[in-house]
């Protein structure tokens, strides 16, 4: 309607909408809509003389609402379309795809964007050295990701011992996630807790970081379950340390290795802590325990 009073909206005002509409609608309705008012055809082939243009940020709008929305491979096929009309993808366009690759198991591709940021000098930011330890870590290669790490540092990235969780929010990529976290639940997936527990000492007070209550219930619960149940009470007692109150996992892996055990009296005091801890919650919620 705008458009045939000529007025043209300009390409900020136009991502906006097609932002919104992919959120509310489904990421097809917002590619539809991106065809329809940059005057495109199917697939962005061809262009019907349409005086605003998309830049690349339009494009990464629709890459990340594929993503979103669980169509990995639509990701690629829109960078390829963003290729093929001559727009260069930014950092932000190298995440998201790389994050695609990952969620497809696709290592190999994600590993070639990477090295193809460093030919084009896109220096990778948190999210994506995050992604890749994320994706060694998802295909057994515990190696690769601990390389990952130390060339982290290596590089000058800072804040990585932190969620990313108000940058990963803003780019619609994983949520509650760090690379501590992500090391360490890699490690302790593959069976390898003192190794995980070796990282904590070492690596992480080497980079005088602070780890997260993820990084803790992973050691505590995996510990627990080896039968340490002395080095699991130390971590315990540091997570309380840094202000990290164990929740209802970290209180059943104790009973059940103290059950295990037969230590009575430390399986009766966990579940002392649990039923306390379920009272709070309730008054909490505003709703009174059960008798």
């Amino acid at each position: 309607m705008l458009r045939s009073r000529g007025i043209f909206p300009t390409v900020s005002t136009y991502n906006s909408l097609i932002k919104s509409i992919s959120k509310f609608r489904g990421c097809y309705a917002g590619h539809d809509f991106c065809k329809e008012v940059f005057g495109f055809d199917y697939g962005f082939k061809s262009r019907v003389g349409i005086k605003v243009l998309p830049n690349v940020h339009t494009f990464n709008i629709i890459m990340l609402a594929f993503y979103q929305d669980g169509f990995a491979k639509n990701v690629d096929e829109i960078w390829g379309e963003m290729i093929e009309l001559g727009y260069e993808p930014n950092a932000y366009s190298y995440s998201i795809l790389m994050e695609a690759y990952i969620k497809d198991e696709k290592i190999g591709e994600a590993m070639k964007l990477w090295e193809e940021m460093g030919n084009k000098g896109l220096n990778p930011n948190a999210v994506e050295f995050n992604t890749m330890i994320g994706g060694f870590y998802r295909i057994g290669e515990v190696g690769r990701a601990e390389e990952f790490f130390r060339e982290m540092g290596l590089s000058g990235v800072k804040n990585y011992c932190v969620t990313f969780e108000h940058l990963i929010n803003g780019k619609g990529l994983r949520l509650e996630t760090s690379t501590i976290d992500t090391v360490i639940e890699g490690i302790c997936g593959v069976n390898r807790v003192s190794k995980a527990l070796k990282f904590l000492r070492v690596d992480v007070k080497k980079h005088e970081l602070v780890p997260k209550r993820m990084s803790y219930e992973f050691l505590v619960k995996l510990l627990c379950q080896e039968g340490r149940l002395e080095e699991a009470l130390k971590q315990q007692a540091e997570m309380v340390g840094k202000g990290f109150e164990p929740n209802f996992e970290i209180y059943s892996a104790f009973i059940d290795v103290n059950t295990k055990q037969w230590n009575h009296k430390l399986t009766g005091m966990s579940k002392k802590k649990m039923i306390e801890l379920k009272c709070l919650k309730r008054r909490l919620d505003g709703s009174s325990p059960s008798l």
